[in-house]
């Protein structure tokens, strides 16, 4: 299928207000950033600077003029300084809940994206705003994907730290219910490796972003609809025939 294994993309084939990443560390993560055109990305990363260094020490890109060892926060940089090296691949929205289940955490989600243009303007406020535009970079709570996700979406979410999360429950759980051996420790790893359980929770977290956001856009309806409905019935016109003083 089209969505297994988050086959690559040609950056040629990317347009604006794209969702791209790239892998880190042999796969173990990935970096998220929105394709803004021109070869050019805003993405959301920490400072990496070695603070016994000057920053005078790092060299500027001679494309896009970004230092990676000293810029932090919501950043503006070439492809190639986005990627370091590694194959861009495409984040993909709207997907089915059963193609889903069979990527790997933070490469694809069920819930739908908004208008390229829309995604832009989030992504070049959050970049005027500053260093601090989106926040302090925290990698649980507050990382590359859940920008690149607040852009597409307007909610920032990060399923590969929810991943992680629920692998690290998963390992816990398993050892505090049986004695500890060898044996059990490898069979918790096949448990993990399978992803069987915890796909079920990444996809209802995925999936509850679209509720939560369905459903207060619904209070908020049915709240303004109630207060109408009262203001007509509480308010009093004059009867006929009265004379107002």
């Amino acid at each position: 299928m089209e969505y297994i294994f988050s086959d690559a993309t040609d950056r040629s084939k990317l347009s604006q207000g794209d969702h791209i990443y790239c892998f880190r560390n042999a796969h173990t993560y990935s970096h998220h950033g929105i394709y803004v055109d021109d070869n050019r990305v805003i993405h959301f990363t920490r400072t990496q600077q070695d603070s016994t260094q000057s920053s005078s020490n790092y060299q500027a890109c001679e494309d896009c003029g970004f230092q990676p060892n000293t810029q932090g926060g919501v950043v503006k940089s070439c492809l190639d300084c986005f990627s370091k090296g590694h194959r861009l691949h495409l984040f993909k929205y709207d997907v089915p809940s059963c193609d889903f289940k069979k990527n790997k955490s933070g490469t694809c989600s069920t819930r739908p994206c908004d208008s390229p243009d829309i995604v832009v303007s989030r992504a070049t406020k959050m970049l005027n705003n500053g260093q601090l535009g989106f926040g302090e970079y925290d990698l649980m709570k507050n990382n590359c994907e859940h920008f690149a996700r607040f852009c597409k979406t307007g909610v920032p979410k990060s399923l590969q730290a929810f991943s992680l999360k629920a692998k690290l429950k998963l390992i816990i759980r398993s050892l505090t219910e049986q004695s500890f051996s060898i044996r059990n420790a490898l069979e918790i790893l096949k448990q993990v490796a399978r992803k069987e359980e915890y796909k079920n929770d990444i996809l209802h977290h995925d999936q509850e972003i679209i509720f939560k956001s369905t459903t207060k856009k619904r209070i908020m309806l049915i709240t303004i609809i109630v207060t109408i409905i009262i203001s007509c019935l509480f308010y009093k016109q004059p009867r006929a025939g009265c004379v107002c003083e």
